[in-house]
């Protein structure tokens, strides 16, 4: 726990399940976290729970789609608490995306998975790294999905993007690691979320669930200790790897 005490992490997408689960994780280890969220009332109240309890924990709300904004959260967090140690890109078109065969997907959802999946997660690292390159050292971890090894009717759009993550994930592991900087990314089955639960109709839900070994959804609580693990000094020989935490759909598949 002591290795985070005065590092500063910044989680996307923290306002809701799995990216406030890495959240709360970071903070209990003793990090200052910024949350970032573009909702606004969900980024507050989650940021005010962790400091309610006595964590150091602050709200940012924060469009990833514009690379200005995300330029701004990552110099203001630097410039308030002295760097910026950590980066987790959690943050994805996910609780509103559809489902539909290749030649039905809407075309204004095709981009905005871009824009989101694919170029919001690199303008947070594009944000991130010179500041981390100045400090010679930082940990990213980006958020893919196990749809990027699975095949998954229907969800062209999404598993294309998380398929991009893990390109640009063994990427900048390469250019960056001179520098000290490590980049990993996670690939999450099947999760109980409300997003999940919003999106998944109820018999794919239970379908994902029997074909995992373990035969139940995942957690988010599943998830947020080996993103620490990531971010931690004894992963410090860690670069470039996805790892899919997914109760071993893909493996079976």
């Amino acid at each position: 726990m002591a290795e985070f005490t005065g590092r500063v992490a910044l989680v996307t997408g923290a306002g809701h399940g799995i990216g406030a689960a890495y959240a709360a994780q970071f903070a209990q280890l003793g990090a200052m976290v910024i949350l970032a969220d573009i909702d606004e009332e969900a980024v507050v109240a989650t940021a005010e729970q962790l400091a309610n309890n006595g964590f150091q924990a602050k709200p940012a709300v924060l469009d990833i789609t514009d690379p200005a904004a995300c330029s701004t959260a990552v110099d203001r967090a630097v410039a308030e608490h002295g760097a910026l140690d950590i980066l987790v890109n959690n943050a994805a078109l996910y609780r509103n995306r559809d489902f539909a065969l290749a030649e039905d997907i809407n075309l204004d959802m095709w981009q905005r998975m871009i824009d989101v999946n694919i170029s919001g997660t690199f303008y947070m690292c594009r944000a991130a790294i010179p500041h981390m390159k100045r400090q010679r050292s930082g940990r990213i971890v980006n958020q893919s999905s196990a749809s990027a090894f699975a095949t998954v009717p229907r969800s062209l759009h999404y598993s294309m993007t998380k398929a991009a993550v893990i390109t640009m994930t063994k990427t900048l592991a390469r250019e960056l690691g001179p520098f000290g900087i490590t980049v990993n990314a996670v690939a999450p089955g099947v999760i109980d979320t409300e997003a999940t639960r919003m999106v998944v109709p109820d018999d794919v839900l239970a379908k994902g669930i029997e074909a995992t070994s373990l035969r139940r959804i995942g957690q988010p609580e599943d998830l947020a200790p080996l993103v620490a693990f990531l971010c931690s000094h004894s992963a410090g020989y860690i670069t470039g790897q996805t790892i899919v935490v997914d109760g071993g759909i893909t493996m079976l598949g």
